[in-house]
């Protein structure tokens, strides 16, 4: 789901540690792959049962990733919406992701 805020209401940009930093670029970098495998998958499937079968798991399997890492959905979501904001946390993610 979209998030709509009005330019001025930006959250401040939050003090995110490198640890942090790592743990949710690591989550983003496996949620990358489940989703590109979800799309693939999604191709070979006829009836809309196994297309919300794919999907439900693709969704726990994200969910794991992100717990793995020892982050909440919260915690992650945060990181992920801050770097929206702030290309520098965007940049520090997209490497973290990359280290993998």
């Amino acid at each position: 789901m979209a998030e709509f805020r009005n330019p001025g209401d930006r959250p401040a940009t939050l003090d995110i540690s490198d640890d942090t930093v790592d743990k949710v670029g690591r989550a983003v970098g496996q949620i990358a792959l489940i989703r590109e495998a979800y799309r693939e998958g999604l191709t070979e499937l006829e009836t809309e049962d196994d297309r919300q079968e794919l999907a439900q798991r693709a969704e726990s399997a994200a969910l794991k990733a992100i717990s793995e890492q020892g982050l909440s959905v919260a915690e992650y979501n945060e990181v992920v919406a801050s770097a929206d904001d702030d290309p520098t946390l965007e940049q520090r993610l997209i490497a973290a992701a990359q280290m993998d």
